[in-house]
């Protein structure tokens, strides 16, 4: 059964990142073509600073073939392309996995979407995804297309099985009776990849309980 996930990421390696970093304005993305995958064309409303918006977005290094297409009552709707310089593009990921795009605004230095995936094995490899882009990813609900909430802990299936082996082994034990080297063999993976699994973890169910 296909899966609803609402999120908000950020990363200073998305498409327009230099142009929201410069200007305070609110995107709302209408929709994403994506004929070359790595190098999709965008269509965004744009409200707040326009003319700031438009300076800082015609020296932006990714995107390039800015078009203002039409006025709203307080908004602009512009049409662009990301450029290479773009180092993490989520289009062609999304459309590798199968996935759909619902809804993505940007608001508060976060982009915040809503995505309908195949399955939780989809998402889970667009969080490792991100995750190995370096990018900051909060999940905010996970539901069915009937709408029946799922379990929401943030974590990647990789997390999951790292942290659950953890535990099982003894790792969190006082004294410790497994090393994150005898995990990552185990696990069949680096000592680092353990380690960052493990900390990542820690953070989104930190972010979880607490309400960070």
């Amino acid at each position: 059964m296909s899966l609803i996930v609402e999120y908000a990421l950020r990363s200073d390696g998305l498409v327009l990142a230099p142009t929201l970093d410069a200007v305070d304005v609110r995107l709302v993305l209408e929709r994403t073509v994506g004929t070359d995958p790595s190098r999709p064309i965008l269509f965004v409303w744009a409200e707040g600073d326009l003319p700031g918006f438009e300076t800082a977005v015609a020296e932006d290094p990714t995107v390039a073939d800015v078009t203002h297409l039409s006025e709203g009552t307080a908004s602009r709707l512009y049409r662009c392309q990301a450029t290479d310089a773009t180092e993490l593009v989520t289009h062609g990921e999304l459309a590798r996995l199968g996935a759909s795009r619902l809804e993505a605004t940007f608001d508060d230095g976060w982009w915040h979407a809503r995505t309908r995936f195949p399955d939780e094995a989809a998402f889970d490899s667009y969080a490792s995804f991100l995750e190995a882009a370096g990018a900051e990813l909060r999940v905010r609900r996970r539901y069915d297309a009937d709408g029946t909430e799922r379990e929401l802990d943030g974590l990647t299936e990789p997390q999951r099985e790292t942290l659950r082996l953890a535990y099982r082994r003894g790792y969190f034990a006082v004294p410790r009776t497994v090393t994150a080297s005898e995990l990552a063999e185990e696990l069949g993976v680096s000592s680092q990849a353990v380690s960052e699994r493990l900390r990542r973890g820690y953070a989104r169910l930190v972010e979880r309980s607490v309400g960070v």
